[in-house]
């Protein structure tokens, strides 16, 4: 029969463990599981311990570890009893042998008697031992019962208490990395609060946008219409088409016109050509200004609808048609490689600029550093323009119009020629106190 010892090395040998290699997995103490494994008895701590260390090395070698406990009791604290019962086996196959010996050699009457007593002498010496033996056996099988009783009690009530011990930690582990799951999520929401915001915001926008790409289509040539912030607007009257996406609305709307960033107000309508063709040929209005929305109106504008963009004053054409402009054109202005000095060594002051229409005309400028802007002029109106620096012209049909510059006429082309004219203050070379007031072609 295999010892204690044996069996779990066998064991751990077969599953090709070391002694190292089970320690690392038991965390029992690698000198206590050589000391079981050599029936090293004295080396072990108390008998509770060892008793542990069996079970789990057992759970961990696949063995069964109530047989390998009992094996282990059996060896440790049976094997006096067994030498005991070996003993008395043997005294009671004597007495047997000597029975049974008296039976076969019948002795002659005379003796008869005497060898009875013997063996009645015999027999009870022998009960009474046996008698004394079995006792004496019983008693010390009684403690070792208590004892293995007791021990069984104390591992019963240390397993008890290590199990709780491990559901507590196993309880506690599970709260923590719940508190640390949310300690996280609360951090994150607290740094991307903004994003967070604006990923809400987006969504709503693009619910605003779609409503609007569904139900803001407008043909009609002239519609009214109520806005919000994102909305889209699809304007397409016949012949032009708009798409208008509506930024921030306030005081001044900020609005995108195919693709152009725009601003306009109340008082200042954004007039474009939309065909390209110099002519233009939508307006956009505003109505009303709400806390978070605006009424605005978008209109296709017909020929005789062509408004100008600065003050006008209505001219009798036929007046105008009738004056020779070309014989109070200034003749004396000097030009130098194609400039024109309307004024020299001067002072600086404003550019006044009056452009007369004769007949209708496309005309596109630029005033100092401010935004483009277009206007058709139609025959008998004047554009007024004022700048500190610098004035930027596209005219159509440019020798239809009248042009002063600070009150002289100044020629800027001829009949059907679309011209680019950039009129500016330039310092004079000889003092930089003074200016020359020129007109260039612009490049």
């Amino acid at each position: 029969m295999e010892t204690i010892g044996q069996i779990l090395k066998n064991a751990r040998e077969k599953k090709g463990l070391t002694i190292e290699e089970l320690e690392a997995t038991t965390h029992i103490v690698a000198k206590f599981i050589k000391a079981l494994e050599n029936e090293e008895f004295d080396i072990l701590p108390g008998e509770i311990y060892v008793k542990g260390f069996i079970k789990n090395l057992s759970d961990k070698l696949s063995l069964d570890a109530d047989m390998v406990l009992e094996r282990y009791n059996l060896q440790k604290n049976g094997n006096k009893s067994e030498q005991d019962l070996i003993k008395n086996s043997k005294g009671l196959k004597v007495i047997k042998k000597n029975k049974e010996q008296v039976k076969e050699n019948k002795e002659p009457d005379n003796t008869k008697e005497a060898v009875k007593e013997t063996s009645t002498k015999e027999n009870i010496n022998t009960e009474k031992h046996e008698e004394k033996t079995i006792k004496e056996t019983n008693k010390k099988n009684k403690n070792v019962n208590l004892n293995s009783n007791a021990e069984a009690d104390l591992l019963f009530m240390a397993r008890r208490d290590l199990y709780k011990l491990r559901n507590k930690n196993k309880s506690i582990v599970p709260t923590i990395i719940i508190i640390l799951a949310i300690i996280v999520v609360i951090a994150v929401i607290a740094v991307n609060w903004k994003n967070i915001i604006g990923l809400f915001s987006s969504g709503n926008k693009k619910q605003n946008r779609n409503r609007a790409e569904i139900s803001k289509n407008i043909v009609d040539s002239k519609a009214k219409q109520s806005v919000k912030v994102g909305d889209l607007i699809y304007f397409k009257p016949l012949g032009i088409s708009a798409t208008i996406k509506f930024n921030t609305i306030g005081n001044v709307l900020h609005i995108n016109v195919n693709g152009q960033d725009l601003s306009f107000s109340k008082s200042s309508p954004i007039i474009l050509d939309l065909n390209g063709n110099g002519i233009n040929d939508f307006k956009i209005s505003v109505i009303e200004v709400y806390d978070n929305s605006a009424t605005v109106e978008m209109e296709r504008l017909e020929e005789n609808q062509m408004v100008n963009t600065g003050y006008t004053n209505d001219i009798d054409t036929t007046e105008l048609n009738n004056t020779n402009y070309n014989n109070t054109i200034s003749t004396n202005l000097l030009v130098i490689n194609g400039e024109t000095y309307i004024e020299q060594d001067t002072e600086k002051v404003d550019i006044r600029i009056e452009i007369t229409a004769k007949h209708f005309v496309y005309i596109r400028y630029f005033i100092d550093s401010n935004r483009p802007a277009t206007t058709n002029l139609l025959s008998g109106k004047t554009l007024y323009l004022e700048a500190k620096d610098v004035v930027m012209l596209t005219i159509g049909n440019a020798g239809e119009v009248v042009v002063k510059v600070n009150g002289k006429i100044i020629n800027v082309g001829a009949a059907g020629e679309t011209v680019n004219k950039t009129i500016k203050w330039v310092k004079n070379l000889n003092d930089s106190t003074r200016y020359n007031l020129i007109m260039l072609d612009t490049k």
